[in-house]
């Protein structure tokens, strides 16, 4: 049975075919226009020669050139394009801030240039291989310097003023497999708390894949899940969704994507915990979906009130459990003996731990007994 191909594959494929008959043509047409003026040339030389005679000659030899040149290249763009299309991706994944900033930077280097020749050309010496290494020092490095300080010379506001309202340019984000099958993702992008572009890097997009074909069935399911949060992505427009090609190098994903997100730069968007961590230490700015869920969680003051569903007891003697409706754990005290009961509860103090808050409570009208302190660290500890 032919399987289906999902919308981020179909996207990759997609500019994938386009990126590589853009290289073609890039390798092909130069070739076959070399080829072109060399059959003008030898044409040039053999009616020199005698050897040819006739009108339109050199308009056939140049016709003949560039068919040979045009056959020729197909072998060398075959071989070569895969590495254009490389760098075209890149090129095409830069922000037009950054493109406008170093080709602002280029030609303020190109006037300085001119100005300089004009006032060293009357030195001895100076020859046109200085006037070119004079040139691309300033080049680039008033490039660089555009580039990096674009944000304060505000080119991007001047030049582009419908930027930040068609595309709400920001930092890219660079999503984790982790992030896509958790599926709050894109709730999140849909209420408008991400902004720039999402980009899946191709690796993931694998490795999605090798999820969704594996035989446990529960990974299946996993991966499946990833699969349909990528079309959603995908097709939904608040925030653009790319997959690109960019690769790193070999290794973990984890350091693929470490890496991903250092050459851009960009932001990592996962779950993953110890990813993270290690993102951070290395200079990454993560989003995390988990710390984003409990930062929104409503917080309750000691001395509200709540009705709850006391769900099992607790770890420790008369305690009993109940959850709020975004997951958030309550501790009530001496309701052991409640279970699959509605009690009104009071609120007595809250605990924020690595895994989430949670919240002590006490049924209305009791009086807690012994340290408050000391049973909060116990049930942190469970």
């Amino acid at each position: 049975m032919k399987s289906m191909k999902s919308a981020p594959e179909r996207h990759a494929d997609t500019s994938s075919g386009r990126s590589s008959s853009l290289a073609s043509v890039i390798i092909r047409v130069p070739l076959a226009a070399v080829g072109a003026v060399l059959g003008l040339g030898w044409g040039s030389w053999w009616l020199d020669l005698g050897w040819l005679t006739g009108p339109n000659t050199l308009l056939y030899m140049s016709i003949v050139g560039l068919l040979i040149g045009y056959l020729v290249s197909g072998r060398i763009s075959e071989r070569w394009s895969h590495h254009l299309e490389g760098w075209l991706q890149r090129i095409g994944d830069l922000p037009p801030d950054v493109v406008l900033a170093g080709g602002t930077g280029a030609t303020v280097a190109l006037l300085i240039t001119v100005l300089l020749n004009t006032v060293l050309a009357a030195v001895p010496g100076f020859t046109w291989y200085w006037s070119l290494l004079i040139a691309f020092l300033l080049v680039t490095a008033s490039s660089w310097f555009f580039i990096e300080n674009r944000r304060f010379v505000g080119l991007g506001r001047v030049l582009l003023p419908s930027a930040s309202t068609s595309h709400r340019f920001g930092r890219d984000k660079v999503v984790d497999t982790s992030a896509i099958i958790d599926g709050r993702l894109v709730d999140v992008v849909e209420a408008n708390f991400i902004d720039g572009r999402l980009l899946v890097p191709q690796f993931v997009l694998a490795e999605l894949q090798r999820i969704a074909d594996a035989d446990d069935p529960l990974r299946r399911q996993r991966g499946r899940r990833g699969l349909e949060v990528l079309d959603r992505l995908v097709q939904q427009s608040s925030v653009p969704t790319e997959v690109v090609q960019d690769d790193p190098g070999s290794g973990a994903v984890d350091d693929r994507l470490i890496r991903l997100c250092l050459q851009r730069p960009a932001d990592l968007v996962t779950t993953d915990f110890n990813l993270n961590r290690v993102a951070a230490l290395q200079g990454v700015r993560v989003l995390n979906l988990h710390q984003l869920a409990n930062a929104v969680k409503a917080a309750f003051l000691p001395g509200e009130r709540l009705s709850l569903t006391v769900a099992k007891p607790g770890r420790e003697a008369g305690q009993g459990l109940a959850y709020l409706e975004d997951g958030t754990m309550v501790v009530i005290e001496d309701a052991a003996e409640l279970v699959g009961r509605t009690v009104e509860v009071q609120v007595t103090s809250s605990l924020q731990t690595n895994m989430g808050r949670m919240i002590f409570a006490r049924p209305n009208g009791a009086r807690g007994e012994g340290s408050e302190s000391a049973r909060e660290a116990r049930a942190a500890d469970a």
